[in-house]
């Protein structure tokens, strides 16, 4: 037998990857620094939330691949969201970012009473109301105390990472409402052509308002959805004034505070329309909350109003989603 040379293995420095070394505690040596690594693993990974539309396929699918298995991986370290709990993550792909007693308490809305307003139970609103500019609306969540400080975390206390986490729960509404919209069109003889939605418009807020948050919460929603769902965007609606806040206000106060709330800029108005250059248009318009309905109301007639001054012959179909009914 020939006697092989030993060969002295090299002592390779060994980084822990993310959190790992809760699992395989190996000590690094005392020359070599960690600082830089964990730096590097605490900063977010430069990938953006939302991808611009322009970003082709292959990039997208390679971007949205890189960004699921980040989640995946860093699942077991990173606290819960909202309580920062870091012992139990739930196990649904969309809402890794919860651990599972959060993602148990998100009230989601299975059942709908009321088909204009979504209401999970009797409307009073709807029966009375024979105005409304706009078909259905309908939400993720009941707009419960949990809901509520959620919400408060995000407008009000800058807890931004909590947008990813709306954005997917608008699009579970989102695709509830298209699971309803598909039977409608299939039972409508007269329909030869199933028509998409051409866009979603988010709901604007005021000046005063966008200087309190620096953001607009609809806004960000929508943008959310419309790179889920491949949708465009269109800013094509304006506020005419600063009303307040609505949740302190009584029906009939909010009634009367969003009469010529909203306006449609034309030429934006022109831009979406020759962009979908059809005669028959479908359109969501996003937000956070619906309430009693009349900022839905408004925005959506005045959108609807321009839309019929431009092209008188095209058909409209306005739709409003939004993340949480009360």
């Amino acid at each position: 037998m020939i006697a092989m040379p030993y060969v002295t293995p090299v002592a390779m420095p060994y980084v822990t990857p993310i959190a790992l070394s809760s699992v395989i505690p190996i000590a690094l040596p005392s020359s070599v620094s960690t600082q830089p690594v964990a730096r590097s693993l605490a900063r977010p990974l430069a990938l953006p939330n939302v991808l611009p539309i322009h970003i082709p396929a292959k990039l997208r699918t390679i971007i949205k691949a890189m960004r699921q298995s980040v989640q995946l991986l860093t699942a077991t370290s990173s606290a819960c969201l909202i309580c920062g709990n870091t012992d139990s993550r739930s196990r649904h792909p969309r809402f890794i970012s919860l651990c599972t007693p959060c993602f148990r308490q998100i009230p989601w809305i299975t059942r709908i009473e009321c088909d204009v307003c979504g209401r999970p139970e009797y409307c009073p609103d709807c029966p009375r109301r024979s105005d409304a500019a706009f078909l259905c609306n309908r939400s993720a969540v009941r707009y419960n105390t949990r809901i509520r400080e959620w919400l408060a975390l995000y407008k009000y206390r800058g807890h931004e990472a909590l947008a990813p986490l709306f954005g997917e729960m608008l699009t579970a509404a989102y695709q509830g409402l298209v699971k309803e919209l598909r039977p409608r069109e299939l039972r409508n003889e007269t329909t030869e052509t199933l028509y998409p939605i051409d866009a979603l418009i988010p709901v604007p807020v005021s000046s005063e308002r966008l200087a309190e948050r620096e953001f607009n919460q609809a806004e960000r929603l929508g943008a959310y959805l419309a790179e889920r769902v491949q949708i465009p965007l269109h800013h094509v609606m304006q506020r005419t004034r600063h009303s307040g806040k609505q949740s302190y206000k009584t029906r009939g106060a909010r009634l009367r505070d969003t009469h010529n709330l909203f306006t449609a800029d034309p030429a934006l108005t022109a831009s979406l329309l020759t962009a979908r250059n059809q005669s028959h248009i479908r359109l969501i318009i996003v937000d956070d909350i619906y309430t009693t309905g009349s900022t839905a109301n408004a925005c959506a007639t005045a959108l609807a109003e321009e839309i019929r001054r431009q092209r008188p012959a095209v058909f409209v179909e306005l739709f409003i989603l939004t993340l949480a009914r009360s």
